[in-house]
């Protein structure tokens, strides 16, 4: 008893602690939109705090803000209710102290009445788990104590509406509700399913889900009372909208102790990659979507426990560089991670093909093109410090359907394709933008292999690579007519034709194409590719410096702009480039510095990106570093502008695009780009080339190899004792009864041997059968309990044989020698058997 006191005060006494670090830490970063559940391109909500609104009394909205996401939070102490998300309207609003914005987490410090609350939205970010980051749900949980030192009767309520499965408040729905052995959820979806969407996805099953441990708990469906139907509109005539509950009654208490719910919105297929559906990759785990819920509501403490040591790990290392830079990639992480879907095929046999994984990523905030490489490229930082085996997904798919005969093009494409979620492949002319996804490519393939030792992809697709350096080689030094879509996709920039930094971003390329042809062992390709590499260096070197300063375009000393394609060398340490950055005057201030940094060249004054502008801080020295990242922290943090983390805006202003205006960068995974300093400390590996690439079915080939010969053996060996066994009887009988054998026929069962190979067991233990229950329209009963198992079955280990090098040879000798013997015998008694059938047969009496 005492120690559970003592466990309960300690508690209290570190929420306590949080909650006055909070109130004394006075607030520095306000962006006008913060993410509350960022997950995937789909699942991607928003909370608008521009202009100093309460974020109490705001809806929160889908990621391009044009669209209301019916999510809501109560509060009800004493029987009043205050609530701390949304505007529903009945009840007091709680009183906004602060907001915290971690890589994880956002954080929301609040008075309700005599309780003070932190209300905290977490989206899980597990890039090294592919199962959890392919999950599409989402954490919010509450935690608070009584500020009046006394007891107080808590319930906690949460809902979410069907806007968020439709865009019109006039569509059809269905909904159903379930339970699990650990969970109870709401589902709703549209009664029509549509992949064709703009805005909200139209194909999407909602869920809401809650714990079956927490306290007293009930769960609602209903206008204002329950619904016993399972279908409806959106929104009723009169506006009422149905909405999902779930109600948590704490009794009395002083304290509230992380009480959460989960949300989450599931689509399958993700998309159709080149005429073939693409999967999430976590149902290569879980057979249903009940027992994958039920697995994240389980989960909730540690992938807490694991948020919080992702946030310790990057605001440590961010925060060695400045507290500005820390909430950049705070605020950048979660979107970034949201814009790549991991995803898995089926084989011909309907079963997950686990070693077919592909990564897709939507041009979020643009062009809603499938894997735009401009965009991997700017992500890269990210992906290079979370976990750079990731870029091999995405850069896969990129690189089979150039390889194939779809493709003729000498230079890479710029995307597969699109609109989301279609990617059939980009085989289009577009070689103004040659040079661009060319270096971008063989960057990236580099970055990958470097960061992960894994060679495969570089195997697999050499000659294809080599093809684009060929290109590169020929091309870059003067890319006319080429141009970059930093510049000729975004509507406030200008073009350029003789850009200096797009050419060094292909002579760095054809650099890192000598390094790849190391790592194959292709040393003549090497030497060829690093010696054009450094003649293409020095004739950039002289025609794109002007009194010791690098200008923007060839031939015009006044042209400036940040040169942020250095950054690739850095990153892949190249040492390619024949002067340091941090001391070659790129950065020079001018006299009067826009009041939101830099503007990206001299074509425009007024337009900058903070993607680009980050890659520029991770070369530059100190103090253009600082002044590079104040100018993107002060626009981020500029609460008078709309939108979510956009990377596109006017450094006069720090005014973005509208939300309706495309591109605006809304929620662009190019956000990654904030992380290009700290992934400067990531160590290069050993890259170990292996050639084919393994593949599932190649890592069981030995196992399946062994297995056949085993069996095999095992058969020769009863062979072997059937034979002596029948010659023995033969002359024991032969012995004993004196009589002529009659003819010898084969027996049945030795004229054909049939071997079945066993089974090779599902992953998971089970065959992975369609799920009708979730699936919509489907009746099933109120509650469901599951009973299918939750995680994998462990494969079992392989037997360990002895060591029998001593012993193989004879035992291989002596096997020989019983089979010569046997063959000896065998034939002796064939032709006995033979000269036997020509007799007539014996008379018996």
């Amino acid at each position: 008893m005492l120690r559970r006191l003592s466990f309960i005060w300690t508690g209290i006494f570190q929420l306590w602690i949080g909650w006055l670090a909070t109130a004394l830490t006075p607030q520095t970063f306000f962006p006008p939109s913060v993410p509350l559940a960022v997950r995937s391109p789909t699942f991607n909500a928003w909370l608008n705090t521009y202009g100093g609104s309460n974020p109490m009394k705001t809806w929160p909205m889908f990621w391009n803000g044009n669209h209301i996401l019916g999510w809501t939070g109560y509060i009800k102490v004493d029987d009043v209710a205050w609530h701390w998300l949304g505007d529903p309207g009945p009840g007091n609003a709680s009183t906004w102290l602060s907001t915290t914005i971690t890589p994880t987490r956002t954080i929301f410090a609040i008075q309700a009445g005599p309780m003070q609350l932190n209300v905290t939205f977490l989206s899980p970010v597990e890039p090294s788990d592919w199962v959890r980051q392919s999950l599409p749900f989402s954490y919010v949980y509450v935690d608070g104590a009584s500020t009046d030192g006394k007891t107080h009767s808590i319930q906690l309520y949460a809902d979410i509406s069907a806007e968020w499965v439709s865009n019109s408040k006039d569509t059809a729905i269905q909904w159903q509700s379930k339970q699990t052995a650990n969970a109870v959820f709401h589902q709703v979806t549209s009664s029509a399913p549509s992949s064709v969407f703009e805005d909200v996805a139209e194909d999407t099953i909602a869920f809401h889900a809650v714990s079956l441990t927490q306290g007293s708990r009930q769960s609602v469906i209903g206008y204002n009372v329950t619904l016993w139907t399972q279908s409806g509109n959106v929104s009723t005539s009169d506006f009422k909208l149905p909405v999902f509950a779930h109600v948590v009654d704490l009794g009395t208490t002083d304290t509230v102790s992380s009480i959460a719910w989960a949300v989450g919105v599931v689509r399958d297929p993700i998309l159709t990659y080149a005429g073939v559906d693409r999967h999430s990759y976590y149902w290569s785990q879980y057979a249903t979507i009940d027992d994958a819920i039920d697995a994240f509501i389980t989960d909730f403490p540690s992938a807490r426990d694991r948020a919080l040591q992702l946030d310790q790990k990057l605001l440590q290392d961010a925060g060695r560089v400045s507290s500005n830079y820390a909430d950049l990639v705070s605020l950048a992480t979660r979107q970034t991670m949201a814009g790549v879907e991991l995803t898995v095929s089926k084989n011909g046999a309907g079963e997950w093909n686990t070693s077919d994984v592909m990564a897709f990523m939507k041009d979020v905030g643009s062009s809603q093109r499938v894997n735009p490489t401009e965009m991997i490229y700017a992500a890269m930082p990210a992906l290079v410090y979370l976990n750079a085996s990731i870029i091999g997904p995405l850069l896969e798919p990129l690189l089979q359907f150039q390889n194939s005969s779809q493709y003729e093009n000498p230079y890479a494409a710029p995307d597969l394709g699109g609109p989301y979620p279609a990617a059939p492949g980009n085989a289009g002319n577009n070689i103004v933008y040659g040079i661009e996804n060319s270096g971008n490519m063989l960057i990236l393939v580099l970055a990958h292999a470097r960061s992960t030792g894994d060679g495969s992809m570089i195997a697999r697709y050499y000659s294809l690579l080599k093809q684009w350096a060929d290109y590169l080689t020929t091309n870059t030094l003067s890319p006319v007519e080429q141009q970059f879509p930093a510049d000729a996709r975004d509507m406030h920039l200008t073009q350029n034709h003789t850009n200096t930094n797009l050419a060094i971003k292909g002579i760095i390329a054809v650099q890192a194409m000598s390094e790849i042809s190391q790592i194959m062992g292709d040393a003549p390709q090497a030497k060829q590719y690093g010696s054009t590499a450094k003649t293409l260096m020095q004739s950039w070197t002289n025609l794109a410096s002007s009194s010791g300063e690098v200008i923007w375009s060839y031939g015009n000393t006044s042209s400036s702009g940040l040169m942020y394609n250095f950054m690739a060398d850095k990153l892949l340490q190249l040492k390619l480039l024949p002067f340091t950055t941090e001391s070659s005057g790129l950065f020079n201030a001018p006299a009067a510095l826009p009041s939101f940094g830099f503007s990206l060249s001299s074509d425009s004054t007024f337009y900058t990106r903070s993607d680009w502008t980050l890659f520029s801080a991770a070369i530059a020295n100190t103090s253009a570093r600082d002044l590079l990242i104040a100018g993107v922290h002060k626009r981020a943090s500029l609460n008078s502008s709309i939108g979510a983390f956009s990377n596109v805006y006017n450094v006069q202003t720090g005014l973005g695009a509208a939300p309706l205006a495309y591109p605006n960068g809304f929620s662009s995974p190019a956000q990654g780009a904030m992380f290009s300093i700290i992934s400067l400390n990531v160590p290069n590996k050993t890259v170990n080339v292996v050639t084919p690439s393994p593949s599932k079915k190649n890592k069981n080939t030995g196992a399946i190899v062994g297995g056949v010969i085993a069996i095999v053996i095992v058969v020769l060996l009863a062979v072997v004792s059937f034979l002596l066994h029948r010659r023995q009887k033969q002359r024991r009988d032969a012995a004993r009864l004196l009589v002529i054998p009659r003819g010898f026929h084969t027996p049945s069962s030795m004229e054909t041997q049939s071997v079945s190979l066993p089974m090779k067991a599902d992953s998971r233990g089970i065959t992975p059968t369609p799920d009708t229950q979730h699936l919509p329209g489907s009746k099933a009963e109120l509650f469901h309990l599951q009973t299918r198992p939750l995680n994998p079955i462990s494969q079992p280990p392989m037997s360990q044989t002895p060591s029998t090098s001593g012993t193989t040879s004879s035992g291989a000798a002596n096997l020989r020698t019983e089979l010569e013997d046997l063959r000896r015998e065998m034939a002796q008694l064939r032709a006995a058997n033979q000269g036997a059938m020509q007799d007539p047969p014996p008379m018996y009496q």
